[in-house]
């Protein structure tokens, strides 16, 4: 019994290892081979004759490979780079405006009683389970009225109606099983708000980081809410240019480039933040 337990988890493993990987192979050989090479069939498994022209082509440069081919910079190079210089500061302001306000509620949601706690709770937790297509089109008109479509400004905020709750929901989670020290502190003479800031906080040290990584992948991988609000504008981010390179003359190749360069922020945090999503333990916080 046991050894076929392991058997069909040795299995699930596997399974979700290739889940995981086989698309991000395919995306990556995309972005490795040429034009012609791409619209070969049966398809190449691997890349016949590697090239990294793509890679210079969307940052606006051209290529010479080694048999004299002359790769041409894409005409999307302006918006990807927009996009790219958009998408991090985006993806920074909503992680700093998210933590700031999350932590707090988060806390006093729960670790405190007062009166329609429950239903102000429930009212913070709506917006989670609303897809974002269902806010899009009020979302879109409100923002014409305020001119706030086609910036930056507009995109933060929208895109906080979704990470403040969303992380909300899952730190409230974690600081309730957080060990109940606030009496112990009150008891030493501390004030609430120190043991907030100096006690809990650094205790749920690890709950907060895991928290600001989700909020800043969400807000980096954004889509639906940029492709209608800053598409095409200065405010452009680097979701919405992709797209670009669908319309009218399809590049593949260079969407999967541009692909593989926004996958270098999630993979450089998940390095180097893996201790503490290794800690973060919603039965145990603390350990």
């Amino acid at each position: 019994m046991i050894q076929r337990t392991s058997l069909w988890q040795i299995l699930a493993i596997v399974l979700a290892v290739l889940w995981t990987l086989v698309p991000m192979y395919w995306t990556l050989k995309f972005a490795f081979e040429t034009h012609s090479e791409l619209a070969h069939f049966p398809p190449l498994l691997v890349p016949p004759h590697p090239q990294i022209a793509s890679f210079f082509n969307i940052f606006g440069w051209d290529y010479t490979a080694a048999d004299g081919t002359v790769f041409k910079a894409s005409g999307q190079a302006n918006q990807v780079i927009l996009g790219l210089r958009n998408s991090l500061i985006v993806a920074f302001v909503v992680t700093v405006i998210t933590c700031i306000v999350v932590v707090p509620l988060s806390y006093i949601f729960a670790r405190l009683d007062f009166p329609m706690k429950s239903k102000l709770l429930a009212a913070v937790l709506l917006s989670v389970s609303l897809p974002p297509v269902s806010t899009l089109i009020p979302f879109y008109s409100l923002y014409v009225q305020l001119n706030l479509v086609g910036t930056l400004t507009g995109l933060i905020i929208i895109t906080l109606t979704i990470t403040i709750p969303l992380v909300a929901w899952m730190l409230i989670g974690f600081f309730r099983n957080l060990p109940p020290i606030e009496n112990l502190g009150r008891i030493d003479g501390f004030s609430r708000l120190y043991i907030f800031a100096r006690i809990v906080v650094p205790m749920a040290r690890s709950g907060v980081i895991v928290a600001a990584v989700i909020a800043f992948l969400f807000s980096w991988n954004e889509y639906v809410y940029a492709q209608v609000l800053v598409t095409g504008s200065e405010a452009v981010t680097l979701p919405a240019a992709m797209s670009g390179f669908l319309f009218q003359v399809p590049q593949p190749e260079q969407l999967a480039a541009s692909l593989a360069i926004s996958l270098v922020p999630p993979f450089l945090i998940a390095f180097f933040i893996q201790k503490h999503i290794g800690e973060m333990s919603f039965s145990d916080p603390v350990r």
